[in-house]
């Protein structure tokens, strides 16, 4: 994992490798234990598998954990609910496809960090915090929670808060309204293209 990675985990929702017991089917747990085997393997394997093999690793791992659809309509909130739904899901795609990119990018090697999560604790409206931290080899923990909504029985990741306050949601709501405002759904979208691309020059 490159240094840099506490910027990457502002920049998009970061789930964690776990190491505890394994949660039952079904739980929240269960959903970031299934997507830190898949990350700490990635990890691990990443320089034989190169940017590409990573993101061929990733991407299906992401789509399963996340609810990317939930958490585009939360980042452009009221306008949003005015996009027709072809275009909110061309939008949800290019942001997966960032998102996918820039964890290739940043979790390439293990350098020995540890990652435990803990046990979920209910939030408003029906949706639990499930509570994690990244231990490095060396170096201060940094704690991250994760926020999951259940919606026909799946549970998943909607936001994620670094060290317990920074919303990412809050922190894309910024960006995206900002780009959106300026340059409307294909400026957006192009914007997301590009930076998506210059991942695997990293």
């Amino acid at each position: 994992m490159k240094p840099r990675f506490v910027v990457a985990l502002l920049a998009l929702v970061v789930l964690v490798a776990g190491l505890s017991a394994p949660a039952q089917a079904g739980e929240p747990e269960a959903v970031i234990h299934a997507f830190n085997d898949r990350l700490l393997d990635v990890m691990k394997t990443g320089q034989k598998l190169g940017f590409k093999g990573r993101v061929e690793k990733l991407r299906p791992a992401v789509a399963a954990a996340y609810d990317m659809a939930a958490m585009t309509r939360a980042t452009l909130g009221t306008a949003a609910a005015k996009m027709p739904p072809e275009d909110a899901a061309r939008l949800a795609e290019a942001y997966t496809r960032f998102s996918v990119a820039t964890y290739a990018a940043q979790f390439d090697d293990w350098n020995g960090e540890r990652f435990e999560v803990g046990e979920a604790r209910a939030s408003t409206q029906g949706a639990v915090i499930v509570p994690s931290t990244i231990v490095p080899k060396e170096g201060d923990p940094v704690a991250i929670d994760y926020l999951l909504r259940e919606d026909q029985g799946r549970w998943r990741v909607v936001d994620v808060y670094y060290q317990g306050t920074v919303s990412q949601v809050a922190v894309r709501r910024s960006e995206f309204l900002s780009i959106y405002r300026a340059k409307g759904l294909e400026g957006l979208i192009a914007t997301l293209d590009a930076q998506t691309s210059a991942q695997g020059g990293n």
